[in-house]
């Protein structure tokens, strides 16, 4: 298959882009500019040399997107969150010459706002907010290439559990022995290992039963003080230090939402369509992400 990915370079892409060619894939990666890091099988095109590259794309897996947490959110990062996501999902189709067959997108269990108490399924009524609006408008614009009977699957992600991503930003604070529970830690931590994410994109790429939004979270619910307390107890350490709600409103202003909440999200449609969770219990998904980072 011809496979455009956007995102090659991020925590998910370069996972998935070992995957794509064990299988033969012809990979191509749209990035801003061309890179000596990506392996010399895939070809890099820049937005401006897709545009007139006239090839039809049987998939296009749209990974892209700048990390929501990594700053508070003022009025220039809110518009930088939402170019990168709805922006250039927006420029790639306008772009590509041909409609691909299969979009996958991908979106984040963010799309439900913030809340504790409910149980989220892929049909459950959202809370307002900035999440949910960044998620809400990143899923219709790759919504939008249905109108060429393009096949599209969205995966509303949770945390996704790896060597990188969100686990390598909490390493250092958890050795120092910093880590704890946050704001009490009651709120749920929807979360998915990165093998899980790669199988459920690869299946979807294959199954044409594979059709419209899908919570790519792992189906055992935790709260974020049973995460804290696994999470630790893999690297050897103890989480006793908790973080108040307050110093983190004071710090990351309405961002702090995204560690002070979370809603119980759970995978219903996947399961109804049989996939098959192979991390499916969080302290052995965080036993098997610190083995492969020490080498064990």
């Amino acid at each position: 298959m011809k496979i455009l990915l956007s995102g090659a370079t991020g925590f998910i892409g370069r996972s998935l882009l070992t995957s794509l060619l064990k299988q033969n894939h012809q990979i191509y990666a749209l990035v801003r500019a061309i890179k000596s890091d990506i392996d010399d099988q895939v070809q890099q095109l820049t937005l401006d040399q897709l545009a007139t590259f006239n090839e039809k794309m049987d998939v296009f897996v749209n990974l892209a997107g700048e990390n929501i947490a990594s700053q508070p959110w003022t009025a220039k990062r809110k518009a930088a969150l939402y170019e990168s996501r709805v922006g250039l999902t927006k420029n790639i189709q306008s772009a590509l010459t041909h409609p691909p067959s299969v979009v996958i997108s991908m979106s984040a269990v963010g799309f439900y706002g913030v809340a504790r108490d409910d149980i989220f399924d892929e049909n459950t009524p959202p809370k307002p907010g900035f999440a949910h609006d960044l998620c809400e408008a990143w899923e219709s614009a790759a919504n939008s290439f249905a109108i060429n009977d393009t096949r599209v699957v969205v995966f509303r992600l949770g945390v996704v559990l790896g060597k990188g991503g969100a686990l390598a930003k909490m390493r250092l604070p958890f050795k120092l022995g910093l880590g704890g529970p946050i704001a009490g830690g009651k709120q749920w931590f929807p979360w998915v290992h990165i093998r899980d994410v790669e199988r459920a994109i690869m299946t979807a790429i294959q199954e044409n039963s594979y059709n419209g939004t899908f919570n790519l979270v792992s189906p055992a619910s935790v709260t974020q003080k049973e995460f804290a307390s696994l999470y630790a107890s893999s690297i050897n350490r103890a989480a006793l230090v908790p973080t108040p709600r307050w110093l983190l409103n004071s710090l990351f202003g309405e961002m702090a939402s995204l560690l002070t909440e979370g809603a119980r999200v759970i995978p219903k449609r996947l399961e109804e369509h049989g996939f098959r969770f192979e991390f499916s219990n969080i302290k052995s998904a965080l036993d098997d992400v610190e083995q492969n980072i020490s080498g064990r």
